[in-house]
């Protein structure tokens, strides 16, 4: 993975978070997942959440992560995270709200306000520190789905954790 960030979002606070527009996604999982997303969208402009099937994401589930989106795009909440990011985070934040998971000002809120309004997949890259974690990096993406009147209702997401050589 590259230090050096891609096409930013305004939503980056150097070292630790940087969103990245353009879903440029790095590690080879990652990749895959925004392959499988794209063959999910049959005509439409986003895939629907009903055509997620986990049986087709067995060897990522690990990395998954599912967020719920309500009140118009307004709360955001976890609906389903991976064993792999439990175990990295030390934290399981199934069933929580997004702000109640991170320290206050942290822009990660903002970025699902993002991918619901602009309808976008979104990468995220940085550092842990919001876990007391800088020695580890992360690299992250997030896709939006929608449901049968294209709303976007849920963000499909992954997240990858490793540390500097």
């Amino acid at each position: 993975m590259s230090s050096n960030p891609l096409p930013t979002s305004g939503f980056d606070v150097p070292p630790w978070f940087y969103a990245d527009l353009s879903a440029a996604v790095c590690h080879p999982t990652l990749r895959d997942l925004l392959q499988h997303w794209e063959s999910l969208k049959d005509g439409g402009d986003l895939p629907k959440a009903s055509r997620i099937d986990p049986l087709n994401l067995r060897p990522h589930l690990g990395d998954l992560f599912m967020v719920r989106v309500d009140h118009e795009g307004q709360t955001f909440t976890y609906s389903l995270i991976g064993t792999r990011i439990t175990d990295i985070l030390d934290r399981d934040t199934t069933g929580r709200r997004v702000e109640e998971t991170f320290p206050a000002g942290h822009p990660v809120l903002d970025v699902y306000k993002l991918i619901y309004q602009r309808r976008v997949p979104v990468r995220t890259h940085g550092q842990l520190n919001w876990v007391d974690k800088d020695y580890k990096r992360f690299e992250s993406l997030m896709m939006p789905l929608v449901d049968d009147a294209g709303t976007v209702i849920k963000i499909l997401g992954a997240a990858i954790y490793f540390s500097d050589p």
